[in-house]
């Protein structure tokens, strides 16, 4: 009898003890979340501020007046872009995080980056030239502009991202091959002489762009608006696509 109570005795110790080990499990594990994310916010926050400053030092080379200056700036701005897109998402889709997780900001960032390269290629391809306007290509007469224009061609796209906005610019003889222009807003854009072959267009919108001589050999134009847009003989299209369907004219003058 004096055994069994014994026995029941620490039966009942062994089960407080157990209770006991799972409260401070529990506690612990709660300390532990709260601490890493407090480290999480910690580290959003920095990363934010060193964000700020890498933006606020492109932007800077932006406005120089020196060519290499602005190369920089436009290259720098591509690395925080890049870095923005590491951290948005699981496989290429966008995933909004919580405030808390150190990619939200730079996530942020890499749409910022790409309003800002598309308004200095409708503001500065209106400039005058780096180089006298006879040029064939854009690389010779405004090479910064040819590098934000790549640089946006070639970006990571992701879920939800807004389509660009680069509507009237002046990029006759841009070569941008395979460029990643899906949605683009190229309406009266100068495409002249340019170069988009195996470009993604589809869905774009080039409704009174210029686009005598431009070679669209391989493009997806799927859905792409060309209301108004004019065409020469040169003009080089995808095989099978009917591009009076979708709104283009013919012209023999190209003229902007």
């Amino acid at each position: 009898m004096a055994g069994r109570v014994r026995s029941r005795r620490g039966l009942v110790a062994l089960a407080a003890a157990g209770l006991v080990l799972v409260g401070w499990l529990a506690t612990t594990f709660q300390q532990l979340h709260g601490d890493r994310r407090l480290l999480r916010q910690q580290l959003a926050a920095s990363d934010q501020d060193q964000a700020t400053e890498r933006l606020s030092r492109a932007l800077e080379q932006l406005g120089s007046e020196q060519l290499d200056v602005r190369l920089g700036g436009i290259y720098g701005l591509e690395r925080i872009a890049a870095r923005g897109s590491a951290l948005a998402g699981d496989g290429g889709a966008y995933r909004p995080p919580g405030a808390d997780d150190p990619g939200w900001w730079p996530s942020q960032d890499r749409v910022q980056v790409f309003e800002i390269l598309s308004a200095y290629v409708r503001t500065t391809s209106r400039r005058p030239p780096f180089s006298p306007p006879g040029g064939s290509t854009l690389a010779s007469r405004q090479p910064d502009v040819q590098a934000a224009a790549t640089v946006l061609g070639r970006r990571t796209v992701l879920a939800g991202d807004p389509a660009l906005d680069l509507s009237g610019s002046l990029l006759a003889g841009a070569q941008l091959p395979r460029a990643r222009l899906a949605r683009v807003n190229l309406r009266g854009a100068d495409l002249r002489g340019s170069g988009l072959r195996d470009a993604e267009l589809a869905g774009a919108h080039l409704d009174q762009a210029l686009l005598c001589g431009a070679q669209l050999q391989g493009a997806d134009l799927a859905g792409a608006s060309l209301a108004g847009a004019r065409v020469s003989a040169a003009t080089g299209w995808p095989a099978g696509f009917d591009w009076r369907a979708a709104g283009a004219r013919l012209v023999g003058v190209c003229l902007s």
